[in-house]
């Protein structure tokens, strides 16, 4: 702990979340900087972002630009030591990437630099990755492309999904990133790595049209898109008009030459043909209404999926 070594920190999610409070344990936070609030899903009101929940909290100062770019004086008159970027969600400027005494770090979810951009964990997980990374690197104003500092690894097991891997990811980044912070502030040698541009691969963010389940494609890459959409905004079927959110599912083996999305069982579980074996939902959401497991979903609705 070293309360001398001032931080600005900037983060959205629960991801950043996580690396702030251990920020906070250690060192002074001298700002705390994240998107602005935000209409629910139904738009009735406004949803402040977990960072921010955090922020207020625990009695920190709070600041939600619009646009950092033509608005970011609150950050350029705040002395810090180093700004702390954790998920926030916007490209930071060249005149804020000056700022800090010391440097600009980020704590990305990838192992850089694989994966760069905005969906790191959603992205690996739908490609069924085996191991997740995250990575301290310095920040630029090429996006993700610093040098970087630290890469640890974290083995992506059959229960995990995107919310889960998150929570393991930010836990184990933000210890990476206090041994980082420490090294600098104290004048030690420690050397970032530049990333080989060669192997760069990019990680867009999840596109509503990729929300929706594709029958034709295979049950496995059905099911990790449900793993890596969860919790949010949630993988979605598309079932004669209506939609409906889907949770949890398991791959089925099947010797079925039934056409994909041909229901092959309604009774006990809802399993449905895909382009290669079939996709068993365990559970699901219709609109309007609260998650369930399948069997109690199918008392209600089991004619609709015959």
């Amino acid at each position: 702990m070293n309360k001398d070594i001032k931080i600005i920190f900037m983060g959205t999610p629960l991801f950043g979340v996580n690396v702030l409070e251990k920020l906070n344990q250690e060192y002074d936070i001298v700002l705390v900087v994240t998107q602005p609030d935000k209409r629910g899903k139904r738009g009735s009101s406004l949803v402040s972002s977990p960072v921010k929940e955090y922020a207020l909290s625990h009695n920190l100062r709070l600041f939600q630009p619009e646009n950092i770019k033509e608005d970011n004086m609150d950050i350029l008159d705040t002395y810090c030591d180093f700004i702390v970027t954790a998920a926030y969600g916007q490209f930071i400027p060249k005149v804020v990437l000056k700022h800090p005494k010391y440097n600009i770090l980020n704590v990305h979810g990838s192992a850089l630099p694989k994966y760069r951009g905005g969906a790191p964990i959603q992205r690996a997980i739908m490609n069924g990755d085996s191991y997740l990374g995250v990575t301290i690197m310095n920040t630029i104003s090429k996006m993700d492309a610093g040098d970087t500092y630290h890469t640890t690894l974290v083995k992506l097991e059959d229960s995990d999904t995107t919310s889960s891997m998150m929570d393991k990811l930010s836990k184990v980044g933000r210890e990476d990133l206090i041994n980082v912070i420490d090294k600098i502030y104290s004048g030690e040698d420690i050397k970032a790595t530049p990333q080989d541009e060669s192997l760069a691969t990019y990680s867009p963010n999840i596109t509503k049209d990729e929300e929706y389940l594709d029958w034709s494609e295979d049950a496995l890459t059905l099911h990790n898109k449900v793993r890596a959409l969860y919790d949010d905004p949630i993988a979605k079927l598309n079932h004669k008009g209506t939609i409906y959110k889907v949770y949890k599912t398991r791959v089925v083996e099947t010797e079925s030459d039934a056409l994909p999305g041909t229901i092959l069982d309604n009774n006990k579980e809802l399993i449905i043909k895909c382009g290669k074996k079939a996709l068993s939902i365990l559970e699901i959401q219709s609109p309007g209404k609260g998650v369930l497991k399948i069997s109690d979903f199918l008392n209600g609705k089991r004619k609709e999926f015959s």
